[in-house]
């Protein structure tokens, strides 16, 4: 699985966007980290700067692709200059040198984990088993006063471990270029939507 920044809103983005904040606009910025920021901490670089250079948190939304599969926002926070220049100033785990970035005045952090919003950009079970999965993996983690704990989360196998499944499955298939209609990852030689797809289905629609 690889995601990258949307290189243009496609019809599919627009929706995203129109989803997540209606009426909002998507902007391209330029990522240019501090020295001290860290990978996927935007809340923490943003306070640290503003500490030492003024100006405010703005959040919104990242928003990532994973071509001909699917697009998602990730709760984000950019810098704002006092001048009023919006700045990413967080690193990107893959290098990427801009992002795509929804403001949201209405938003703001709280200390608790927001999922990311997700949606298919072809009509596939394989990839809405995956979706499914990933929104009930982040649902878990944040069951209870879990939603408050900060870094390492313990959580109980049995819990967790069938979504875990069912996300590492779909994502294998999907990575390797697999449809619903293809026979299924596992080798049976059977579809994947008479096979695993089937029993994934039951799964997900019974988990609360």
């Amino acid at each position: 699985m690889h995601t990258t920044t949307p290189s243009e809103i496609t019809r599919q983005i627009r929706g995203l966007i129109e989803r997540l904040n209606r009426g909002g606009q998507a902007v391209h910025l330029p990522v240019r980290p501090e020295s001290d920021a860290i990978v996927n901490e935007c809340f923490r670089n943003v306070e640290a700067k503003i500490s030492r250079s003024g100006g405010r948190m703005l959040c919104g939304w990242q928003l990532w692709e994973w071509p001909h599969v699917m697009a998602e926002a990730e709760f984000h926070a950019v810098w704002v200059s006092p001048e009023g220049e919006m700045v990413e100033i967080t690193p990107k785990p893959d290098g990427e040198t801009r992002i795509l970035f929804v403001p949201d005045e209405r938003r703001r952090y709280t200390g608790i984990a927001v999922d990311n919003v997700r949606i298919p950009l072809r009509d596939d079970q394989l990839i809405r088993h995956f979706i499914r999965a990933s929104e009930l993996k982040t649902l878990v983690i944040n069951r209870g006063e879990r939603a408050t704990q900060y870094g390492h989360v313990s959580i109980p196998a049995d819990e967790i471990g069938p979504i875990l499944e069912i996300q590492t499955f779909t994502r294998q298939s999907i990575a390797s270029g697999l449809r619903d209609h293809c026979p299924c990852f596992c080798g049976s030689g059977g579809k994947y939507k008479r096979c695993h797809g089937r029993q994934f289905e039951k799964t997900l629609s019974e988990w609360n």
